[in-house]
C-alpha cells in the first residue's frame, strides 16, 4: 500500500428519514462552522420549493468535532444529510457528494454566499423545459460578508456564448448552477485542480456538443466576495485554468485555447496576490 490510508467518510442523517427520491439535492461543502455559513445553510432550507435534500459535506482536520456538532444544530430538519470527509480536497467532496446525491438535478452552493428564495423552484422548471441543458447558471449580485450588495454581475445566456466564453474565462459561476447528476457523473465528475475544479469540468462537458449550458439573466445567488475568497487569485489558480486550456489546445488543436492558456498564465504575473 502507497501512502496514508483516509478513514472512510462518516455520513449522519439529520432528524427522521426524509424523502429517498428528492426533486434536488443541494451540495455544500465546509471545513469550518461561523455565521455566513448559517447564512447560506438558511438560504437553502427556505427556499420557495420544499421537495429538496442538502447534502452538507464537511471536509479537513476538523471533521470529527464538525459533522456531529453540525448534525446537532439541523437536526429539526430531515432534509440536512451531514457527510465527512478528513480529505481536504473541494475537488473529492464534491463528487463525494454527487455520488450520495438522491436526487437528478444537483444545485451547487458555496458556505459563504446566499441563494435567492425563488432559486431551485426557477431553475429546477428550466431544466425540466429544456432537456439538453445540463449546467444552468445564473447572473449573480457581488456582496460583502455583512450582505451589502456590491455590484452584479450579468452572466452570457447562451450556449454558443457561454461556449465562445470558455476559451478565455469561466462564464459560468460555480455556486449558481444546477447540474444533471447523470451527466456529470459520465463525465467523471470533478477533477480539476483545487482552485478550478468547476472550469476543468465545464471544458469536458464541453467536448460533447450535444451537452447544452445556460444562464439565467435573473440573479439568483448572491455571492460573498470577502477577501477569504482570495484563492481564486493564487497563482495555483492561475496555473489550474491553463493547464486545463492547454489539455483542451492539445487535444483539439484549436489555437483559442492557446491564447486563453497564454492569457491565464499573464494573469499569473500580473494579478495573482499570493503563491
Amino acid at each position: 500500500m502507497c501512502g496514508k490510508r483516509y478513514p472512510s467518510a462518516t455520513l449522519v442523517n439529520s432528524g427522521l428519514p426524509t424523502s429517498s427520491s428528492p426533486r434536488v439535492s443541494w451540495l455544500l461543502c465546509t471545513h469550518r462552522e461561523d455565521a455566513l455559513l448559517q447564512r447560506a445553510v438558511q438560504s437553502c432550507l427556505s427556499q420557495t420549493m420544499a421537495d429538496f435534500e442538502l447534502l452538507l459535506v464537511v471536509n479537513g482536520p476538523d471533521t470529527g468535532r464538525l459533522v456531529p456538532q453540525l448534525a446537532q444544530a439541523y437536526a429539526v430538519d430531515p432534509r440536512v444529510r451531514v457527510i465527512g470527509t478528513p480529505i481536504h480536497l473541494l475537488n473529492f467532496s464534491l463528487s463525494l457528494g454527487l455520488h450520495l446525491a438522491r436526487a437528478p438535478f444537483v444545485a451547487r452552493m458555496d458556505a459563504d454566499d446566499v441563494s435567492h428564495p425563488e432559486r431551485l423552484a426557477t431553475q429546477l422548471a428550466f431544466m425540466k423545459a429544456h432537456e439538453d441543458v445540463a449546467v444552468l447558471g445564473s447572473s449573480y449580485f457581488l456582496i460583502d460578508p455583512q450582505g451589502e450588495v456590491r455590484g452584479k454581475v450579468d452572466a452570457p445566456l447562451t450556449d454558443l456564448d457561454i461556449r465562445k466564453a470558455l476559451y478565455f474565462r469561466n462564464p459560468i459561476c460555480h455556486p449558481s448552477v444546477m447540474l444533471r447528476r447523470d451527466v456529470v457523473l459520465r463525465a467523471g465528475a470533478y477533477l480539476g485542480g483545487r482552485n478550478a475544479e468547476d472550469y476543468d469540468l465545464w471544458l469536458r462537458l464541453a467536448m460533447n456538443k450535444h451537452c447544452r449550458f445556460a444562464n439565467l439573466a435573473s440573479p439568483l445567488l448572491s455571492y460573498n466576495v470577502s477577501p477569504d475568497g482570495a484563492a481564486r487569485r493564487s497563482r495555483e489558480a492561475y496555473g489550474n485554468v491553463a493547464g486545463a486550456q492547454l489539455r483542451q489546445f492539445l487535444i483539439t488543436r484549436d489555437v483559442r485555447w492557446l491564447v486563453g492558456a497564454t492569457l491565464s498564465m499573464a494573469k499569473s504575473f500580473a494579478r495573482a496576490d499570493r503563491p
